[in-house]
């Protein structure tokens, strides 16, 4: 009986054909991956708690919601084939014949009424106000109906916030993406759930110039977000040499001071006023951002129909330290300055970000002129956040991100809106705001709720419970040999979706 091969050579080569093989798989393998470096680690993957910008792009990922906007802003399906409002205090969501979550469970009206119901009792969950006092039903296999306890429209846009989850498995999602392994302080793979979009491998890096040298190493691909002006002039200048595609876009967020009420200064209304006048944001914005921003007039996204744009406080320090000598606080403190030549003293809390502690330097110098003695608590991320959380703060740099809405504000400033329930950290309480934001949350018409938007945010910008700073510009650098990645004014993940690799 003849062997096909019995020579040695012969051997070899069929070694070496399948190694080749193998490199071959290995190198396709590696084209369906994009590393991408970002700065911030997230905080949670759970979809019930995600409160965090860093978690909730995740989370869009992998447990989007029922809805999502539109570019005119009106919701629209999402994970569900379409929510209607068949009345004031009544929605019903048709949900898709057929469709299963990652872990391919069935998404079922059960199921969706069964992971509402857990984030409904769940008290340390961002979004359990959302489903407060409402009444979940399944009329039908695929149909979700809710019976609202007051009269509103606001229900649906409030269906664009609630990630969903299979009840059984609140790891797995709708999303096209499945989480494989998470850490809050290491690399988070997102494995796709459908053809034609990569693996994504996000490596948080705090510093920015670490993330531009394992850029240049080809140890990650892409560069998302959170660039530093003198970083983004390093890609530019480097762009050409490196294979470097850098691009920037217009952004939806919004950077601001947090004040929080319980201190008696910041409780104060002059105070507050003269804090913003102290501030000289165009310089700000010049020289920190290298003018990749723009001044923040509105909480809600850029075109907006209920943005109304606010008018920057002008910078004018003399007339802050006017309004200082005149003021008092309730606790009879008088702020005429003191033999130190300070009035106050008050705490900033920052991430350890750069540009964060640059800010807050700038901020500190500023406000030093006026007589307010500012010190600065720099403290890594996740300590940060949570200090925040808990409202253990005086002032603190933070920034809104994401599609806000008119409802939002309720979450923000309503005085019963403490966490974990809402967002108003700074114990906000203002019985204008209060009445306001429950009228947005009762409006009838998207004409009712645009007047209150506005009624409300011309409020704010007379009472001051943020000091808004500047939108900054989102940034990408792509490394060489990728592409078609796609950045919006959310800054979200979903442009990674489109990023490819070439074959070089």
């Amino acid at each position: 009986m003849k062997t096909f091969c019995q020579h040695p050579a012969c051997f070899l080569g069929i070694i070496l054909i399948f190694a080749v093989s193998l490199l071959s798989q290995s190198r396709a393998q590696d084209n369906d991956i994009i590393r991408i470096a970002v700065a911030t680690p997230a905080k949670t993957t759970d979809p019930a708690l995600a409160a965090d910008a860093a978690s909730a792009r995740i989370i869009q990922l992998t447990h989007p919601a029922l809805l999502q906007w539109d570019k005119s802003y009106k919701p629209v399906g999402l994970v569900a084939k379409s929510c209607m409002a068949e009345s004031l205090v009544k929605v019903k969501c048709q949900l898709p014949v057929g469709k299963t979550f990652t872990n391919g469970q069935p998404l079922t009206a059960q199921a969706v009424k069964a992971w509402l119901e857990n984030i409904q009792n769940n008290a340390r969950s961002p979004v359990s106000s959302r489903l407060k006092h409402i009444s979940i039903t399944v009329p039908e296999p695929h149909v979700v109906e809710f019976a609202l306890p007051s009269p509103t429209q606001t229900f649906l846009g409030m269906l664009t916030e609630i990630p969903i989850a299979d009840p059984t498995q609140t790891s797995a999602g709708a999303g096209p993406y499945m989480l494989e392994t998470s850490s809050t302080t290491g690399a988070i793979i997102l494995r796709p759930n459908r053809n034609n979009i990569p693996t994504l491998v996000l490596e948080p890096l705090a510093d920015a110039t670490t993330r531009m040298l394992k850029l240049r190493k080809h140890e990650v691909d892409v560069v998302w977000n959170d660039i530093p002006p003198t970083i983004t002039r390093y890609a530019i200048k480097n762009a050409a040499e490196n294979g470097w595609t850098v691009m920037s876009h217009p952004s939806n967020s919004y950077s601001y001071i947090a004040l929080n009420f319980q201190n008696p200064a910041l409780a104060s209304p002059a105070v507050r006023e003269a804090l913003s006048l102290a501030l000289n944001r165009p310089l700000i914005r010049k020289a920190l951002l290298a003018d990749q921003g723009a001044p923040a007039t509105s909480l809600l996204p850029l075109g907006h129909p209920s943005a109304w744009n606010a008018p920057e406080d002008i910078y004018d320090p003399m007339s802050a330290e006017a309004l200082l000598d005149e003021t008092q606080l309730e606790n009879g403190q008088i702020l005429m300055r003191g033999p130190d030549n300070m009035r106050v003293s008050l705490t900033l809390k920052t991430s350890t970000d750069p540009l964060s502690q640059r800010l807050a330097q700038a901020l500190q110098a500023e406000w030093q002129e006026i007589g307010i003695d500012v010190k600065l608590e720099p403290t890594e991320w996740g300590a940060f956040f949570t200090s925040i959380q808990k409202g253990q703060f005086d002032m603190a740099l933070m920034t809104w991100t994401g599609e806000q809405q008119p409802a939002f504000y309720h979450q923000l400033f309503h005085s019963r809106m403490g966490p974990p329930e809402g967002f108003n950290r700074g114990h906000v309480k203002d019985a204008r705001i209060d009445n306001l934001t429950e009228q947005i949350l009762q409006a009838k018409t998207d004409e009712e709720s645009r007047s209150l938007a506005i009624q409300l945010q011309q409020y704010l910008a007379e009472a001051r419970p943020y000091l808004p700073l500047y939108r900054r510009h989102h940034g990408v650098v792509m490394g060489r040999g990728v592409g078609g990645c796609i950045l919006d004014a959310a800054g979200s993940y979903r442009g990674l979706m489109a990023c490819q690799k070439r074959n070089d």
